[in-house]
């Protein structure tokens, strides 16, 4: 039988309704392959009448085919049977009866709908079941085999695979978004999703936000949902959409990060396809007697338990496993290829000759873009250095790779629409910037903007392009989006690429550089700009950012020149907030009797211009403090200009000893907007610029220059010509995507074993427990075999190897890490725990067998034994090869850096518990109404507790209402008991018994923290030390009191977060004490600076890093040598 027409007939329709979309792709599969088809209904919604037909209007015919949806009861039974019309049901579940209340008015129609499902089968030609678990169904009520199918009429892919990219943008502050659609009312279990939600938050401790779209079809379910949400404090992160329009539910599903289900009953599932469809991955439970498991069918994880604990716990991994993540988004599209349009026409065409009925032969074109091979996302219509990257870098992509690659213009806060008269004057990148707009999904995605905003990403491989930063430390909140959301990085340096490694990143990065030869495509044009004076020319070429080291530069000219020479500093800038380059200048003048000359160009110039300028320069001069790569001097190589900067941060990849002048710098504390304390830059050495600038100006006096800076000249541009071209860098991105196509699914386990005192009364043994606490379920713990426990080992991995002191040769130690097959080790030193000689030679070993090592110094300071003087400085070069070397304080890093060590260098900091003690105790009775003053710490004669007790009693005279805390813990050393009775002997001295408590007894971390919450400030008066940081301090901190310091190197990392007094001696400490107890406005200013402090050195932050760390070291090991190899250059 050949149909003169195939038509659908269902009770009702409703736009957005599952069953009616499945009747909307039949129809277009039935017309496109010539069959007349209609649809008719006896209701339906307004928007769809002009696609429907009424029931009433329908003509039978004996060689038409009817296709009647069924999925409750119908109300026209009568009538379809009277049909001439050869009918087949297209059977789209009944939700099981227990799903509904029994009083609910639903229960006859399900009634009444099985029931015809049992009774139809004798008069309908055949069934059509839209899932094999519908299908199953049937054939438990009698239906023939041959007579039924299961064919997924739902899936139009020409529907849903049309993503817009405008749908995808998020705010820069967006949590890990969930997502479920479906029908507010009990078996979807939207109650189990927001339990769900709340185990997610409090086991990550991350803003993970759920969306539920559906029709709110239950009132008294969405009012036990809507309670649980209150009961839960989840307002804020739970949002209840109601009932929603085609785009408002494409903008859900391009907008989240998981789509997740617990759902109790599925006939099929099309949410679950919809995900799919929109690039999202799927975790959905399984339940029984439902379609979930087929309908995902290898596309997404599937939960064999309904628990939303373990429901919790596996969302928890995955929103730590970006590639993960992308693994099931390429496996759901690859799914989706079972429903392509003809593969669904081609499956009920072959059904329906098994009927004798026949289709004709039909060819579906999918209308679905083949995804691009890049889309680069960001700005890229202005001269902002990251627009010029992403230009320049989507041009020499696009020349490797025609018609595959997009650009799509956005920036931190959003999209943004580019300058139409810049399209214009650039077709290539008007073509690809339409590209990028019809087009979100590429194989993959590259980003480069400012903030970093990382979500809504629809690539395979979502990552960021040639990124760049200039100090050392990283936002956590950034770091954090980064893991979870990327699953590479290509960055312009080495330097960035460690940075980002040793702020934990753990994702492959790729150091790519980027291009410099973009600037050669433009004529020089000296006509554009200013008249310059003639002489020996400077050229400073930057934002003039506090980074860029305009001061540094402006002191060196100013010591080196006068206004008596020929000499002039042409700073080229342009009008930004974040400098004040016209007042800086004017100010130098102000304080520089004959200064010499500067030409200031504070606007944009054309390529042109700046080309010419290069051109007319005699030097360019960045003694920057910190660079992601220094474009500027880049191009000056390519203009043969020769270049002085500093001999640190990303322009290290081409500024060489062999290609430039470098600067010689000191560590330094990064003072940026950033307002990250442990952040790192440096300091230039402006006496050596001086004279370097002097030495320029002698040659060119002396018609030497030319000779002078030839060869390096020479070197500078053929390193750059080579590979800091556009195209060497396009190609090394694609080599890096081609490695990530290779990678693993999952990072290297954690191999960890850490060499440390354990379960001791040892600041270190405490350092480490707290440090390692992210990970302790993966850390071998390699302890001393000599210590009093304070705790026994288990459950942890403790192995005690080692003996502290000068005696151990450490082949014990050296054996069990061998044994142990570890692939790192993190080693707490101290030089009372190993021999120098025995700590050299296991340094050794652990590099010939290929063990990265990672270790740690609380102090670099040489150490007095008797007559001998132990020095880090034995340790060399052993030194040299470890992985990495942790500091905690910026004295220590230029300590290891004038011993030659700073490539494998790292400060990382000390941290702090800062939520153990945030309310104030009630003081006991005998402190009643006493404004108390603490201090806290071991008992030790560098901690000045006696100047302190001085300190007091000038204090106490004139304020009788203060008392004096002293948490002081004798160390079990003599001179600690010593000190002990000093102390006692002075408060008695001073009649002070009433007025000071000392306690010196060692209290667990809790009660020591109780009594410090009653200060109303902590003092730290110590004296002189070796020591490069105190763990003592960090817990006055941690209180969120007011903490008062010495002005000593020791508290050099906390100097953010306290007020430091102006010396050691008691008067000094008194004046201090009492300035503060009268000043509350700087007490609160002190502890909001306090607050910021303590949330960025959180232990449970740090350890997190130091976790993070430990697996980019081995994620990135090769990259990780050719930083350690370049920067020792």
């Amino acid at each position: 039988m050949i149909p003169s027409a195939i038509h659908q007939f269902s009770i009702a329709c409703h736009a957005g309704d599952g069953i009616t979309n499945g009747m909307l792709l039949t129809r277009r599969l039935l017309r496109h392959a010539g069959i007349p088809s209609e649809i008719y209904c006896e209701e339906c919604d307004a928007p769809l009448r002009e696609e429907t037909r009424p029931f009433d209007d329908y003509v039978s015919r004996p060689d038409q085919i009817l296709l009647i949806h069924h999925g409750i009861g119908n109300g026209v039974e009568e009538r379809l049977r009277r049909l001439a019309d050869r009918c087949l049901m297209v059977f789209h579940n009944i939700t099981p009866a227990e799903f509904f209340d029994p009083e609910d008015p639903i229960q006859p129609m399900l009634a009444l709908g099985w029931r015809q499902v049992a009774d139809w089968k004798a008069w309908l030609d055949g069934a059509i079941a839209d899932s094999e678990q519908n299908l199953e169904l049937l054939l438990r009520h009698g239906y023939d085999r041959e007579g039924c199918e299961a064919i997924p009429l739902l899936v139009d892919l020409e529907r849903l695979g049309a993503i817009q990219p405008q749908h995808a943008c998020r705010p820069l502050d967006d949590g890990f978004r969930l997502l479920f659609v479906g029908r507010v009312m009990p078996h979807k279990n939207q109650l189990g999703l927001v339990e769900t939600l709340d185990h997610l938050r409090r086991m990550t401790g991350r803003d993970a936000r759920l969306t539920l779209v559906g029709n709110p079809v239950d009132a008294a379910y969405l009012a036990r949902l809507e309670q649980e949400i209150r009961d839960r404090g989840l307002e804020q992160a739970v949002t209840l959409t109601g009932r929603v329009d085609e785009a408002e539910l494409a903008r859900h599903f391009q907008q989240a990060d998981l789509y997740v289900s617990l759902s109790h009953h599925e006939g099929f599932g099309m949410p679950l396809i919809e995900a799919m469809a929109n690039r999202l991955p799927v975790l959905a439970y399984n339940p029984p007697e439902s379609n979930v498991d087929r309908t995902v069918d290898g596309g997404g994880l599937l939960l064999e338990r309904d628990d939303p604990l373990v429901c919790a716990a596996c969302i928890a991994e995955l929103m730590d496993s970006p590639r993960l993540r992308a693994r099931m988004v390429d496996l759901g599209e690859r799914h989706l290829e079972s429903f392509q349009p003809q593969r669904l026409y081609e499956r009920l065409a072959r059904f329906l000759a098994k009927l004798d009925i026949q289709l004709p032969r039909a060819d579906f074109h999918s209308s679905r873009r083949a995804p691009l091979k890049y889309r680069i996302e960001g700005p890229f219509d202005s001269s902002y250095s990251l627009a010029i990257v992403n230009r320049n870098l989507a041009k020499a992509l696009a020349a490797r790779h025609p018609e595959a690659v997009g650009l799509y213009a956005t920036e931190g806060p959003g999209d943004l629409v580019p300058d139409a008269g810049f399209l214009r004057a650039e077709p290539l990148l008007e073509e690809l910037y339409r590209a990028g707009c019809d087009n979100a999904v590429a194989e993959a995605t590259l980003r480069l903007l400012y903030p970093p905003r990382v979500t809504g990403m629809k690539g395979l491989y979502n990552g960021l392009a040639c990124y760049g930063w200039e100090e050392s430390l990283l936002p956590w909140e950034t770091v954090s989006d980064f893991n979870q959301h990327l699953q590479w990085i290509t960055t312009m340096s080495h330097y960035v690429s460690r940075v980002l490694i040793d702020n934990g990143v753990s994702l492959p990065v790729h150091r790519v550089g980027i291009g410099a030869d973009h600037i050669l495509r433009a004529q020089p044009d000296p006509g554009a700009l200013p008249r310059i004076k003639q002489g020996f020319k400077l050229l400073h070429i930057s934002s003039c950012f506090p980074r860029k080291g305009v001061d540094v530069l402006l002191k060196a000219y100013a010591e080196a020149f006068s206004a008596d020479d020929d000499v002039t500093l042409i700073i080229k800038t342009f009008p930004n907030p974040h400098h004040d380059i016209a007042r800086q200048l004017a100010q130098w003048r102000k304080t520089r009797r004959r200064a010499p000359h500067v030409t200031l160009i504070n606007r944009d110039l054309a390529d042109g211009a700046i080309r010419a300028l290069y051109q007319l320069s005699d030097v360019l001069v960045a003694p920057s403090r910190g660079e992601g790569f220094g474009l500027p001097m880049a191009e000056a190589m390519l203009h043969q200009l020769p270049v002085i900067t500093t001999g640190y941060g990303g322009q290290s990849d081409f500024c060489t000893e062999e290609t430039s002048w470098l600067l010689d710098y000191q560590f330094a504390r990064a003072r940026t907007h950033m307002g990250q304390s442990a952040s790192l830059w440096v300091e230039p050495d402006a006496d050596q610029l001086a004279r370097l600038l002097g030495e320029f100006h002698r040659h060119h006096r002396e018609g030497t220059l030319s000779g002078f800076t030839a060869e390096k000249r020479e070197r500078a541009y053929d390193l750059v010509a080579r590979d800091f071209t556009w195209d060497a860098v396009a190609a090394r991105v694609d080599g890096a995507l081609d490695r990530e196509r290779r990678r693993p699914l999952f990072d290297p386990k954690l191999s960890l074993g850490c060499i440390t005192t354990w379960n001791s009364k040892c600041g270190i043994a405490v350092y480490s427990r707290k440090l390692l606490s992210a990970m302790l379920d993966r850390v071998v713990i390699l302890a001393n075999d000599d210590a009093t426990l304070t705790a026994t080992d288990s459950p942890h991995k403790v192995e005690r190897c080692w003996t502290s002191g000068q005696r151990d040769n450490l082949k014990r130690l050296e054996h069990s890490i061998l044994r142990a097959g570890l692939s790192q080790v993190l080693i707490q030193f101290n030089f009372a725990f190993f021999r120098l000689d025995a700590l050299k030679r296991l340094l050794g070993s652990l590099r010939r067998n290929g063990i990265q090592t990672l270790i740690t110094f609380h102090s670099t300071a040489d150490v007095n034994a008797g007559e001998e003087t132990l020095s880090l400085r034995s340790l060399l070069p052993e030194l040299q090869h470890c992985t990495r070397i942790f500091v905690h304080g910026v004295q220590d890093l230029n300590r290891l850096k004038s011993w030659g060590l700073s490539a494998n260098c790292t400060l990382f900091p000390h941290g702090v518990d800062p939520d153990r003690s945030t309310t104030r105790n009630d003081p006991p009775a005998w402190l009643a109404g006493k404004r108390i003053i603490a201090s806290y710490g071991f008992l030790l004669p560098h901690k000045g507790i006696p100047q302190l007790i001085e300190a007091f009693a000038s204090l106490h005279a004139k304020r009788p209402d203060t008392h004096l805390l002293l948490l002081n813990a004798e160390y079990p050393i003599p001179e600690s008991r010593e000190v002990t009775a000093h102390c006692e002997r002075l408060i008695r001295k001073l009649g002070l018994h009433d007025d000071v408590t000392l306690i010196n007894d060692y209290l667990e971390d809790g009660e020591s923290l109780a009594w410090l919450s009653l200060a109303e400030m902590i003092v730290f008066a110590y004296q002189r030390t070796q020591e490069s940081s105190s763990a003592a301090v960090r817990w006055g901190l941690a209180t969120g009191r007011p903490v008062l310091c010495t002005p000593l190197d020791i508290f050099e990392d906390v100097a953010d977060a306290v007020h430091f007094l102006a010396g050691t001696s008691p008067s000094d400490i008194r004046s201090g004490v009492e300035a503060l107890l009268r000043d509350p406005r700087r007490q609160a200013e002190l502890q909001a600076r306090q607050q910021a402090w303590l949330e960025q050195h959180d232990w449970a932050r740090l350890s997190r890093r130091l976790a993070n760390l430990c697996t980019a070291i081995r994620l990135n090991a090769a990259d990780a040598t050719a930083v350690d190899r370049q920067a020792g250059a």
